[in-house]
């Protein structure tokens, strides 16, 4: 980030952004030169000094007629992350008391991309109180969704995976199972893939269509649920497959 560009996060204009630079630059300069070496128009220089003046940014040099130089610029700069700051805290303050319609109201919701899928299973994955059941084919590692498992199995959530375990996966399965989670390899006589989905406090469950059925992350297709009938069938689905796989220890053998 140059200067302009800093002066400009701290919500100047652009045109007062390369005028302060100048600033920087020159030390002292009248309109004039401010104009040449900043290449802002001189009709605009004069009011952006006023505005500077009135701010306490600059001040005249006493016997060098409309010459100015630089004044409490760090003591400004201060001031102006102290109000972003301040902005931000009112931001973080008013997102706590945002409520989220299609969670709360809808049965079924679509989520489209991978990258949107894990990061709604790494802001859910917390709020989940007792039990999480999930199926994986490639065992993907993200630092958000490691982080988030971790300090949810941590507070007691029963975590089981099951997953594809072979030599390209067994890595990935081997972060996931750090986490602390319950972790099985896939048995493959419940076919060649298997159908990713994970349950939550038997309350809402995630189905998510991907490789190699849909070959492009960015159109992943995940279904999110909250129909008890659909969740009661793929816990049917999950209990009955972790009878039959086998611990991850033992597939790596």
């Amino acid at each position: 980030m140059n200067k302009e560009q800093f002066f400009k996060s701290l919500g100047m204009t652009i045109y007062e952004s390369k005028v302060l630079t100048s600033f920087t630059k020159l030390k002292k300069a009248n309109a004039k030169e401010l104009s040449q070496n900043s290449e802002v128009p001189t009709n605009k220089i004069y009011k952006i000094l006023r505005d500077f003046e009135s701010l306490g940014l600059i001040q005249t040099i006493p016997n060098e007629s409309k010459t100015y130089k630089l004044l409490n610029l760090k003591t400004f700069i201060s001031q102006k992350i102290k109000e972003k700051e301040n902005s931000l805290k009112e931001i973080k303050k008013h997102s706590k008391t945002l409520e989220v319609a299609d969670q709360n109201e809808f049965i079924f919701s679509l989520i489209r991309g991978q990258k949107n899928i894990m990061d709604k299973l790494a802001e859910h994955n917390p709020k989940v109180k007792k039990e999480i059941l999930g199926v994986q084919r490639n065992w993907k590692v993200w630092g958000a969704g490691l982080r988030q498992m971790q300090k949810t199995v941590r507070k007691g959530v029963d975590v089981k995976i099951i997953g594809v375990i072979n030599q390209e996966t067994q890595t990935r399965a081997l972060e996931w199972k750090k986490t602390g989670a319950k972790v099985k390899a896939y048995n493959k006589a419940y076919g060649e893939y298997p159908l990713r989905f994970t349950i939550f406090d038997n309350k809402e469950a995630r189905i998510t269509m991907g490789k190699p059925e849909v070959p492009n992350p960015k159109d992943y297709i995940t279904v999110w649920t909250k129909s008890r009938p659909l969740i009661a069938i793929l816990r049917k689905q999950f209990q009955d497959m972790w009878k039959n796989s086998m611990p991850i220890e033992r597939a790596l053998k």
